[in-house]
């Protein structure tokens, strides 16, 4: 009598997420993901059955960017979206679309902590361009030209920050929009100076093909610690659902064993894992730096209301919006209530 008590108490606190929400028939959660690092807690959380554990079926939808998602989260027609913080998002956010920031998905970690995963993105200048001392600092980048996966993207806030200490401004430069894919062609042509990167692709430019170098003052760590790089979205009728809960704790859960295994000298695991969504990840590691990220879920609005002013600051946003009031933090509180405070 007294063990049936108990175990009914256990389930009335939640002490049993895993076990409780098990289905024979899992709600289905459709999700978009842009298949990058940014996005391991979702693929380590389906290779490793979290998701199933929470009675949750994952539906991948590939987007090329998160405002791809935007329209079809506010009008319910995708469950879960990620991004960075765009132009798109901020002026959806203040035309009060019902589209809900719940999480942190990726983050740039202070440059040196010691048992930290770490995001290395920089601008990559030419190597001949390093070699003959024509661009031996940011400020040689005035009058280049910069390859830049989309001007309506976070990376134009890297690459500003970064050539700010410079004191060179965005209209001194001229930037050439491509995808990520073109980089290595761009720079194999001398078709651009430099380009912004992002691991894999940082590993794989500098140290494999060695057709670039990174700009020591450009790099993420030293212009944006701390900032948030990529959020995780709900649509306004999914956050009103148990399902909403269970996602969070099943996607912690796989932020946390990323970083344990990444932590403890096994990054190999996960290496093998995001190589079979991310064909660009060296599935041996090699060369690899390693996506950021806050166990917890924190979300740094500070760092998002940091973006808007820098986007209205440039001309490319007019109004600001209200960002906290679109910031819910219950989910990722719940699941850490679930799985316990990471330090």
């Amino acid at each position: 009598m007294t063990s049936i008590r108990h175990t009914i108490l256990m389930l009335a606190l939640g002490m049993f997420p895993l076990i409780a929400h098990t289905q024979a028939n899992p709600a289905k959660v459709s999700v978009s993901i842009l298949y990058i690092t940014a996005d391991v807690g979702v693929f380590t959380g389906i290779e490793k059955g979290y998701f199933k554990e929470q009675g949750l079926e994952i539906d991948l939808q590939r987007m090329t960017s998160g405002a791809d998602a935007i329209a079809l989260l506010a009008t319910d027609k995708l469950d879960v979206g990620s991004g960075s913080a765009t132009p798109g998002l901020y002026n959806a956010l203040r035309r009060g679309l019902p589209i809900q920031i719940v999480a942190e998905k990726s983050r740039v970690m202070p440059i040196g902590q010691t048992g930290e995963a770490a995001d290395s993105g920089s601008l990559l200048v030419r190597t001949d361009l390093r070699s003959n001392g024509q661009i031996k600092s940011a400020a040689d980048l005035k009058g280049r030209r910069i390859g830049i996966n989309n001007l309506q993207s976070t990376s134009l806030n890297y690459v500003l920050r970064g050539l700010a200490g410079a004191g060179v401004s965005k209209d001194d430069v001229t930037f050439v929009e491509m995808p990520f894919t073109q980089f290595i062609p761009a720079l194999e042509k001398k078709a651009v100076d430099a380009v912004m990167a992002y691991p894999p692709l940082v590993q794989t430019i500098e140290r494999r093909m060695k057709l670039a170098q990174t700009l020591p003052e450009t790099e993420l760590h030293r212009t944006s610690t701390d900032n948030a790089t990529n959020i995780m979205m709900y649509s306004p009728g999914f956050a009103k659902t148990e399902a909403a809960k269970r996602f969070m704790v099943a996607h912690l859960k796989g932020q946390r064993e990323y970083m344990r295994l990444v932590n403890s000298g096994q990054a190999t695991e996960i290496c093998r894992i995001v190589n079979k969504y991310v064909p660009s990840m060296p599935a041996d590691c090699t060369g690899m730096s390693f996506t950021g990220v806050d166990p917890n879920g924190t979300i740094n609005v500070d760092s998002l209301e940091r973006y808007q002013k820098e986007w209205v600051q440039w001309g490319l946003m007019r109004e600001t919006a209200d960002v906290r009031k679109s910031v819910n933090d219950e989910f990722v509180r719940h699941a850490v209530s679930v799985l316990g405070p990471a330090r």
